[in-house]
């Protein structure tokens, strides 16, 4: 259950993890409203719940890839609801109180939009071996 091909929440995830790096100006600087953050982490959101509804629809690929896979859809999911709420400032359960507070500090963002960045440049490298 796909839209178009099978890497675009890779991309989603390669996008947003570029504009919190932006966010922070470690290497670039781009601070854009934070209804645009909350509109591409959404969008994101859908892209990764998308992926997960994929994953556990073929389980035809190796038990391994499906299983990491998951889990890091699963840290994707929980860094784009934590952000969801950090910019819009509403309140979703759990994440509000255990994940946001990190987030006042650079450097924290600067990583996860690190890992957003490198972790799904990963599996858009594994994919052409996954199907």
């Amino acid at each position: 259950m796909k839209f178009t091909f099978a890497a675009e929440d890779t991309i989603a995830g390669i996008i947003c993890g570029l504009l919190l790096i932006g966010l922070t100006g470690r290497f670039f600087s781009l601070k854009l409203s934070n209804m645009l953050y909350v509109i591409a982490f959404i969008a994101f959101s859908v892209f990764i719940l998308l992926d997960i509804v994929n994953e556990l629809r073929d389980l035809t690929t190796h038990f391994g890839f499906i299983v990491f896979s998951l889990a890091h859809s699963i840290v994707d999911l929980g860094i784009a609801a934590a952000f969801i709420s950090h910019f819009s400032g509403w309140n979703i359960p759990y994440i509000t109180s255990a994940f946001v507070p990190y987030l006042k500090n650079d450097a924290l963002i600067f990583y996860a939009g690190m890992f957003l960045v490198i972790g799904n440049v990963i599996w858009l490298c594994l994919y052409p071996f996954l199907d």
